[in-house]
């Protein structure tokens, strides 16, 4: 102060004046200090000067504490980080800040210690989540949120108050510039790591084998994510496993496992292999024996019973994206379907989720997945009345006999020893020109097309075939891999999914098991004493079109989608109009009827393959 009444009228105010102004910690002194600085200006007549040249004072000194700042000072802080204009230490978080008097306001952001020390930047999102360190309880603990909750005083008291955090409704808004500042003044240290949300390849990396991907999943799949690890003696592993693989279905599940993650770089769909049979024949532990190339095959960890909700199915195989997912016992989930696995099938095997609108608006990003299906259970998975679309996606090997000898000491020898084998696969995968792998691929697929059967189906089968070859190459050298003679009877022909040969086959056994009710009931001696569904006239079949579709509809046909193919075939008879409806009598009534050709005495067909699958197609019912 007497620095300041000593001055002449011309001379200016020294910069030390307004410096000691900051130095001063306790807001009763600063203030104090202040009101007698401006005393002596307004004795000196220099008031207005004095405060202009503090208001200047107070801004360049809060944009230098910004580009050089303060740094943390917590007591075994996680890191140290700088934090511009906050004093953070034992005591909290606050600052200073200057109103437009110039007047000094202390603002809190948190009454305990806090930072900021990583930040995960999702690989498939590009979203951002960010690890908050705090103390309390006299420890140090962490929690990741999403960045949006850090940059929202409103979400961020919801999303941190529940965890202990001291942040209210009054502090929030501090909070969340302290954060914000902390991250923009540590680029370096704060630099965004990558994370991932799920498992299987990243690009040319594969989670969670990857060291630079960090993991950064949901709570509900933590079970999963802990049982993908290595355990145990590998030895050990391979020993079992090559007296198992001598049984066919086990070999083909366990190569079925290491398919799984040919997929992506494949660019192959999801396909689903099914080992159905009676209880007893240890499917289960088969299964285990499978899941066992990736880690820990105990149920509920990686082999999941299909009791389950049909969403929580999509997320679970989301979840494991490149890791295949196993299913024991599906006729668990029978009711669930209307019996009819059709659905489920190819939601699973389109790769894909259903889109979901966020509560807070916006839809969520959409789940994907690329990985093998491996299902149990006591009975097929596909019906009579499915569709071709669904059996050209599965895979179906019935067993009549036990899969393991000794289901109890297979068990567990496979939930002591587990996990080498996947990640190997992996590795040789990774260090394998993908160039070569396609090529490989196709050689395979090339053969199986020439035999009778569909593009899926082998698909499917070619990248079982070369699961099974690499496999051998690795672990079971003293084998030979899997022969396409071998597998061939596993496949449906082209004919089996045929569904229009299906619906026609099925028809004419309909009408052959019930052939009253195509005679006369007015004839004498007639045995017919009910319904007339048409007339068997030479080689037509004429049928009342509401009896056919009625039985179609039953038997899950649909008449519109497979008329079209019966006309190609020549199955159905058009009218004078090009029509395939004929009005005409059939006994003496006249109504709207369907005619159906006969097949020829020496025309040969496959019964059991007629009685398979359809595939879905559209056609106006004319």
């Amino acid at each position: 102060m007497a620095g300041i009444a000593a001055l002449a009228d011309t001379e200016p105010f020294p910069d030390e004046v307004f410096y000691q102004i900051f130095e001063i910690e306790d807001n009763i002194e600063r203030t104090q200090y202040i009101e007698s600085l401006r005393a002596a200006a307004r004795k000196r007549k220099r008031l207005t000067e004095f405060n202009n040249l503090y208001k200047s004072f107070v801004l360049d000194y809060a944009q230098r504490q910004k580009q050089t700042g303060n740094h943390t000072r917590f007591t075994d802080q996680p890191m140290e980080l700088i934090c511009g204009e906050w004093v953070a230490n034992d005591l909290g978080v606050r600052t200073v800040r200057y109103d437009k008097n110039a007047m000094p306001t202390t603002l809190q952001a948190c009454s305990h210690p806090i930072l900021p020390i990583e930040i995960l930047k999702n690989v498939d999102t590009a979203q951002e989540r960010i690890t908050l360190a705090y103390f309390k309880a006299a420890v140090w603990q962490r929690i990741t949120v999403d960045r949006a909750v850090c940059a929202n005083s409103n979400k961020i008291v919801d999303a941190l108050s529940q965890f202990g955090i001291e942040v209210t409704s009054d502090n929030a808004k501090n909070m969340v510039r302290y954060i914000s500042d902390c991250v923009g003044l540590n680029p370096a240290t704060l630099n965004p790591k990558k994370a991932i949300n799920r498992l299987g390849w990243v690009g040319s990396a594969f989670t969670p084998y990857a060291e630079d991907i960090r993991y950064e999943g949901d709570m509900d799949y933590e079970v999963i994510f802990q049982n993908i690890r290595e355990t145990g003696d590998f030895g050990a592993w391979k020993a079992l496993c090559g007296s198992l693989r001598k049984n066919l279905p086990l070999r083909m599940m366990m190569a079925a496992s290491f398919a799984s993650v040919l997929l992506e770089p494949l660019k192959v769909l999801p396909f689903v292999l099914h080992i159905w049979g009676t209880t007893g024949t240890c499917k289960t532990v088969a299964l285990m024996v499978a899941m066992s190339i990736w880690g820990n095959p105990k149920m509920g960890g990686l082999v999941k019973t299909m009791n389950m909700t049909k969403n929580a199915i999509m997320r679970n195989a989301a979840f494991l994206c490149s890791i295949p997912f196993a299913g024991d016992e599906l006729q668990t989930i029978k009711d669930k379907w209307q019996g009819n696995f059709d659905q489920l099938i190819y939601q699973i095997t389109e790769g894909v989720d259903r889109g979901r609108a966020r509560a807070y608006g916006g839809v969520e990003d959409t789940k994907t997945w690329k990985n093998s299906f491996i299902f149990t259970g006591e009975e097929p998975i596909t019906k009579v009345n499915s569709g071709g679309g669904s059996k050209n996606r599965v895979i179906e090997i019935a067993i009549d006999g036990k899969l393991v000898d000794d289901g109890h000491y297979v068990s567990s020898v496979v939930q002591e020893n587990y996990g080498f084998a996947g990640r190997r696969f992996v590795e040789y995968l990774q260090e394998m020109e993908t160039v070569k792998l396609v090529e490989r691929y196709r050689e395979i697929f090339d053969e199986l097309c020439k035999l009778d059967t569909t593009d899926k189906q082998a698909m499917a089968m070619a990248c079982i075939l070369l699961a099974d070859e690499i496999a051998v190459k690795l672990f079971f050298t003293d084998e030979e891999a899997l022969r396409i003679d071998q597998i061939k009877q596993y496949l449906q022909s082209a004919y089996d999914v045929d569904v229009a040969e299906r619906a026609y086959q099925s028809v004419l056994n309909w009408a052959a098991k019930n052939p009253v009710r195509f005679e006369d009931p007015k004839a004498p001696d007639s045995p017919n004493k009910g319904e007339v569904w048409g007339k068997i006239d030479g080689e037509i079949l004429i049928l009342n079109r509401d009896v056919l579709l009625d039985y179609l509809n039953k038997s899950g046909f649909d008449y519109t989608a497979v008329s079209k193919k019966w006309a190609e075939k020549e199955y159905l008879i058009r009218n004078s109009q090009g029509k395939f409806i004929h009005s005409t009598k059939v006994y003496g009534i006249k109504t709207s009827y369907v005619k159906i050709k006969l097949p020829d005495d020496d025309d040969s067909t496959d019964a059991e393959g007629f009685m398979q699958v359809y595939e879905q197609e559209t056609l106006p019912f004319d």
